[in-house]
């Protein structure tokens, strides 16, 4: 058998570190590139980076470089499983996979007995885990200097928070500490770390991406999804993770679909529904300037732009939070009783907010939630409209105000 070049004769490993897997993966499966020299090149940047950006809570060093042997033994032998094979990601540490601590106190010593769904499919994919990357506590408690894990920092500024609540993930793939990682998104997990790091973040259709074996914050909102620095990239995670899962009541029973095939199309003709009244009254113009202009040069391009009508961000807020905080509070209530000292303040906080939602408040929300998104106004998807813009923040420098580090 012929092995697979190195990075002392081949490449240069930290050139490496910022290729896209796109652009990886057919050197991968000519026997160019090897999962061992992505492997060495990954944890090597973790040990130089990770002390400073505090992006992973564990690494999984030695099970890191055994996969990507047993890695490159399959694609050497001619068992290549296709682009995310023998490339190092990160996951969230919400979900279940070896030492699992939810960024949480109370689950530091928490082993899983086995993978949540979404990672067996990276799995079997070809993905190489690389690590648990780090998260707000719980994914909803904002971490503070006295936080008993240390705060995420964002790598283009360590004084910035790297947003959340899948923060890690978004800090490690920015510095390129993995390839691509996982996140979850309930109220812009995935989007606003994504943002913050400048990096990519997809929050999936719900169902589409098992929810099996990860941590839930607010089930009937709760999404998992991939973070990476290309929408290829991006796509190509989704194809790894995404698939019916029956341990999930929420996934979806639908055929997983080449989520590249229409990737660098021609947009001419193309739809694009914009959802004004969602943004219009609150947007900052250092925000607003730069996302009129990109949707200058969507129409420059040939697509046609379509307002579409939509509750207020305001509205929004009033129909998503009740069921935030109460599903919340449904969850950690009791674990905030009996161990309420080893909670973050914020997400105690959070939690004693969901107290105060009353069963009728909860449903209203939650009936008023099907109307909106029934009618399409608040997604403003009909067969007219192929896709829609809105920005992820509506406030400048957002990330410095969260939590600024002295």
């Amino acid at each position: 058998m012929r092995s697979i070049g190195r990075a002392s004769n081949m490449t240069n490993a930290n050139e490496l570190i910022y290729t896209s897997i796109a652009e990886l993966a057919p050197r991968v499966a000519r026997k160019e590139v090897s999962p061992v020299e992505l492997a060495e090149a990954t944890l090597a940047r973790i040990e130089n980076l990770n002390p400073r950006l505090n992006a992973y809570y564990t690494v999984f060093g030695d099970e890191l470089r055994a996969a990507a042997r047993r890695a490159e033994s399959e694609i050497v032998r001619g068992a290549y499983r296709g682009p995310l094979h023998g490339i190092p990601v990160g996951i969230k540490d919400i979900y279940e996979y070896g030492c699992t601590t939810c960024g949480a106190k109370p689950l530091e010593n928490y082993i899983a007995e086995k993978p949540a769904g979404s990672v067996t499919k990276l799995i079997e994919s070809g993905a190489l885990i690389a690590g648990k990357t780090a998260t707000y506590e719980f994914a909803f408690g904002f971490p503070t200097n006295e936080s008993y894990f240390k705060p995420t920092r964002n790598p283009w500024n360590l004084a910035y928070d790297a947003g959340g609540s899948s923060s890690g993930t978004a800090s490690s793939v920015a510095a390129g500490l993995a390839y691509a990682g996982m996140g979850s998104c309930t109220g812009g997990s995935i989007r606003w770390p994504a943002q913050c790091c400048g990096i990519v973040g997809l929050k999936p259709t719900y169902g589409r991406v098992s929810r099996a074996g990860v941590y839930p914050l607010a089930w009937s909102l709760d999404h998992t999804g991939p973070l990476a620095r290309t929408v290829t990239d991006a796509a190509l995670m989704l194809q790894g993770c995404a698939g019916y899962d029956r341990a999930d009541p929420a996934s979806a029973n639908l055929p997983v679909p080449d989520f590249t095939a229409k990737l660098g199309r021609d947009i001419r003709g193309m739809r694009i529904g914009l959802l004004r009244s969602l943004y219009d009254r609150t947007c900052d113009a250092n925000i607003r300037g730069p996302f009129d202009a990109a949707v200058k040069e969507f129409e420059r391009m040939g697509a046609q732009i379509v307002e579409v009508q939509s509750v207020s961000l305001t509205e929004a807020q009033a129909i998503a939070w009740p069921a935030i905080f109460a599903e919340t509070a449904a969850v950690h209530v009791d674990n905030v009783r009996n161990r309420g000292n080893d909670y973050n303040p914020h997400a105690k906080l959070y939690v004693a907010f969901g107290l105060l939602v009353s069963g009728a408040c909860y449903l209203m929300a939650s009936r008023v939630r099907a109307q909106v998104r029934d009618v399409g106004t608040f997604m403003g998807m009909s067969a007219s409209q192929s896709n829609i813009r809105r920005h992820t923040l509506s406030v400048p420098g957002y990330q410095k105000w969260v939590c600024h580090f002295p």
